[in-house]
């Protein structure tokens, strides 16, 4: 669930998950290529040990031609956000849900969550009847 506001910046690539995390663009590659993730062996590879030997990105079966298209988009964008493993700096994780780039539940539960328009629940306390009422209102309008 925490992965729906991180992006990370790859240091060694060692604590960064290949298919799971955002580490390349702005989804992570198991949400972009469906078709290579449903068949891949191991799933949980790191970064690191998927670019030293792009060998052990092995895969249950061999590509039929959809796979094959998804294999070298996949190939272009690692290429385009190819991280250099040589530093020796671990990898640093940052919310994108947040300007200041720092975890918030408040965030973390609008994404998850989002509200109907707040005009519309902020009219709702405002009316003068009791607070039970209003709360059934709340609740109500949220479904």
């Amino acid at each position: 669930l925490l992965r729906i506001g991180t992006s990370i910046a790859v240091g060694t690539g060692s604590a960064t998950l290949f298919w799971f995390d955002r580490w390349a663009g702005d989804l992570p590659f198991a949400a972009r290529f469906p078709d290579l993730f449903s068949i891949a062996v191991e799933p949980r590879i790191s970064v690191e040990s998927a670019l030293i030997d792009l060998g052990r990105l092995a895969f249950r079966r061999p590509f039929g031609p959809p796979e094959v298209a998804a294999w070298h988009e996949l190939l272009d964008s690692v290429a385009l956000h190819e991280p250099d493993l040589s530093q020796h700096h671990d990898d640093r994780m940052s919310w994108h849900l947040e300007p200041s780039g720092r975890f918030s539940t408040k965030s973390l539960y609008r994404a998850i969550a989002p509200s109907p328009e707040s005009g519309v629940l902020d009219s709702i306390w405002s009316i003068r009847v009791p607070l039970k009422i209003r709360i059934f209102m709340w609740q109500w309008i949220r479904g």
